[in-house]
């Protein structure tokens, strides 16, 4: 029937792994992998291979830090146009494997040594530069990788704004339809109580009073948002009729079906009180023979039915039958909080009355 956005079910919630650590990580890793099998090969002694690897795991662990701080940086400037984003992350992925040459010159050549026979000046100048042509690669494949996460991250973020804008949305126009259903049942109740001073029925006008303090102290009792148990619904709704009944006597009979199973379930607030009033002013109001209106409830295949039906037969001829302000409130209420999950089916009966059934998720608090 009606579709509506899934809201979040609560607060986003910050990741248990920090993708960005993990991602560094691995690149450092993999970096050190690929560098490490340059020396293998070579008839180079075990206890080199092992010196080798520990002063290189040294400097890579040095440009896994180096790393993180790149990405604080690049980070802070979210806000910056793309090209000078980009003219910063070409910078830091220089500055980076300039950085990681001459980290690795340093534990190699100078601090600690491997090889003591001495090279010419050309030797070390190439293998700087062949060493930053190649490392400067790993600074670069960093900066893509912070600016795919952080693209991501915004992606994210956005489509959770837009997805609390839904959800803010129909909590709003679900908050206008129930504030709709006070003012209208008023009107009715009030113009009933001003009819009974008139007539100078005072006493069933006090009565009517307090039904109706009754009612609008347990119908507002609760957030327009909120869903309280059938168990309160009913009630409610029984102090709603007691006021209908001030009005018409024996003519408005109730009967109520709802096995204990199912008095737990969660329902929207006030949900039944339109259908009550329409049988009431379709039914109960249109005729001068007793009319009894019958409320069922019933769990079925993981889904909640409630039906209000009379069995009132129009003593006014060709009374049309109108859905109103109250079924129309119904159904739009049910699109915002179930989207087509919730559903609403009404219409005439077989041999008099009218039914309207209201089907959602069954929910328990």
């Amino acid at each position: 029937m009606f579709g509506q956005p899934d809201a979040p079910a609560g607060a986003a919630k910050r990741p248990l792994i920090d993708r960005y650590l993990v991602a560094n990580l691995i690149l450092w890793v993999f970096t050190y992998l690929l560098i490490s099998m340059r020396s293998l090969g070579m008839g180079t002694p075990l206890p080199t291979l092992i010196g080798l690897g520990a002063r290189r795991a040294l400097v890579c662990a040095v440009a896994f830090g180096v790393c993180m701080l790149f990405q604080r940086l690049l980070l802070r400037t979210r806000g910056w146009p793309w090209r000078r984003r980009l003219a910063l992350a070409a910078g830091l992925s220089a500055a980076g494997g300039a950085f990681y040459t001459g980290f690795n010159q340093l534990v190699f050549y100078v601090l600690f040594p491997v090889w003591t026979e001495k090279t010419s000046q050309w030797d070390i100048v190439y293998g700087l530069m062949l060493n930053f042509s190649v490392l400067v690669w790993s600074f670069i494949v960093w900066s893509a990788i912070v600016f795919a996460l952080s693209y991501d991250e915004e992606v994210r973020e956005q489509n959770l704004r837009l997805i609390e804008a839904h959800a803010l949305a129909a909590e709003s126009q679900n908050q206008m339809l129930r504030y709709q259903i006070n003012p209208h049942f008023l009107f009715n109740t009030l113009n009933a109580l001003s009819s009974l001073i008139l007539q100078k029925d005072f006493d069933r006008a006090e009565r009517m009073v307090l039904s109706l303090s009754n009612f609008l102290r347990a119908s507002l009792e609760k957030a327009p948002g909120d869903k309280i148990t059938l168990a309160d619904e009913l009630t409610a709704q029984r102090q709603y009729l007691a006021i209908e009944q001030e009005r018409f006597g024996d003519r408005l009979r109730l009967t109520e079906t709802a096995p204990a199973e199912v008095r737990d379930a969660l329902v929207p607030g006030l949900i039944l009180q339109p259908l009550i009033e329409n049988a009431v002013k379709y039914g109960v109001a249109r005729t001068t023979r007793p009319v009894v209106v019958e409320i069922i409830a019933e769990a079925r295949d993981g889904r909640l039915r409630l039906t209000v039906q009379d069995d009132a037969v129009a003593d006014i001829a060709d009374a049309p039958v109108t859905l109103g302000v109250g079924l129309s409130n119904v159904r739009r209420r049910l699109a915002v909080l179930y989207g087509e999950a919730g559903v609403l089916t009404c219409g005439p009966r077989a041999g008099g009355g009218f039914a309207a059934t209201v089907e959602l998720p069954l929910e328990r608090r």
